[in-house]
C-alpha cells in the first residue's frame, strides 16, 4: 500500500521504496511540466527537463532536509535543470510576428474584460516572458504566472528578497514596455 502523506512518501522514497517514488511523480509531474514548459517554450524539452529532473530527485532525495519542505527544493532541481537546457540549446524564442498581430487586434477589438481577451492576452504576456533573461523570466514565471510568494521564489531561485524584486520589477516592466510597444503599432496599422 502506497501512503498519501507526503512526508511518509518522502520517508519511503528516503529509504528506497521505487512504488513510492512512482507515487511522487504521479502526484507533481503535471505541475514539473507546466513550470519546465515554460521556461523552455518547447513540449519535447519540458518533458526532457522534468525526466533529467525527477531522475536528480531520485538520485539527490538522500540530501533532502525532511524538516524542510519539499515542493522548493523539487522547483529548484526543476528550473536548474530547465535553464541549463536552455543554456546549452543557446536559443531565444521569438514570437511570431502573426500571434502578435492576432493577439494584440483581438484585445483591440473586444471589450477589455471578456474571457477571450484575458485569454489572449495571457497568450501574449507568456510569449514576452520568453524573452526575458535568464533570472528575470525564472522570477516572473515563479511569481507572477506560477503565483508562489516571494519566499518560496527566494528559496527555488537562491536569490536574495532583493534580488527577487528587482528581478521581477524589471521583468514586468519589460513585458509591459513591450505589450505597449506593440499595441502602438496595431494602432497605427488600423
Amino acid at each position: 500500500m502506497i501512503p498519501e502523506n507526503l512526508q511518509e512518501i518522502i520517508r519511503c522514497v528516503r529509504n528506497g521504496d521505487r512504488t513510492a517514488f512512482r507515487k511522487l511523480v504521479e502526484m507533481y509531474q503535471q505541475k514539473a511540466y507546466r513550470f519546465a514548459f515554460r521556461i523552455l517554450g518547447n513540449e519535447e524539452d519540458a518533458k526532457d527537463a522534468v525526466q533529467e529532473s525527477f531522475i536528480k530527485i531520485w538520485q539527490k532525495i538522500g540530501s533532502f532536509d525532511p524538516s524542510r519542505e519539499f515542493i522548493p527544493w523539487m522547483y529548484r532541481i526543476l528550473a536548474n535543470t530547465s535553464t541549463d537546457r536552455l543554456r546549452a540549446m543557446h536559443r531565444h524564442t521569438m514570437i511570431p510576428i502573426d500571434l502578435v498581430s492576432q493577439s494584440t487586434g483581438a484585445m483591440q477589438q473586444c471589450d477589455p474584460v471578456t474571457p477571450a481577451d484575458n485569454h489572449e492576452l495571457a497568450i501574449l504576456i507568456k510569449g514576452l516572458a520568453e524573452m526575458l533573461p535568464e533570472k528575470q523570466k525564472l522570477v516572473f514565471i515563479l511569481r507572477d504566472i506560477e503565483g508562489m510568494a516571494s519566499k518560496e521564489v527566494e528559496s527555488i531561485t537562491n536569490l536574495t528578497e532583493i534580488s527577487v524584486k528587482s528581478n521581477l520589477y524589471h521583468a514586468r516592466k519589460s513585458v509591459r514596455e513591450q505589450l505597449f510597444r506593440m499595441m502602438e503599432k496595431e494602432r497605427r496599422i488600423l
